[in-house]
């Protein structure tokens, strides 16, 4: 059964010495001390057990309602020739301006597969509020 599976990362950077990307510090949530904030992340969705045909990928960042679209990309269609092949799709979004606090929405559009949402926390931390320190 074709599945996606979606990640969000802090970051994505090009290793030098064989040119493969790495992706940085999986993220499922963001804690800020004062708002807006301006936001940059990496959102990686991995298609597996397709059948052979053309595949494309929108993401896109909603509001905690999932009604708003804040941004969302499109990527261009790529044709798998094997039946049970895979793919990946990387999207970067840069200088998101972030007002407030709250629970946001990725979602990953494959044409022919069902979307995923991930949930994307971003809370405020007051300047000066104690830590937690739990200790096993």
């Amino acid at each position: 059964m074709p599945t996606v599976q979606t990640v969000l990362f802090e970051a994505v950077e090009i290793d030098v010495s064989n040119n493969k990307q790495l992706f940085i510090h999986p993220i499922h949530r963001v804690i800020a001390e004062q708002f807006p904030i301006t936001l940059k992340f990496a959102i990686l969705s991995c298609c597996y057990d397709l059948k052979p045909g053309q595949y494309s990928c929108r993401h896109t960042f909603l509001s905690a309602d999932k009604k708003q679209k804040i941004i969302d990309y499109s990527h261009d269609a790529v044709r798998l020739e094997a039946e049970g092949g895979g793919m990946g799709f990387r999207t970067t979004f840069e200088n998101l301006k972030i007002d407030a606090p709250g629970k946001y929405w990725v979602r990953a559009e494959v044409p022919g597969l069902r979307a995923e949402d991930v949930l994307l926390r971003i809370e405020e931390k007051k300047k000066g509020a104690p830590r937690l320190n739990i200790r096993g």
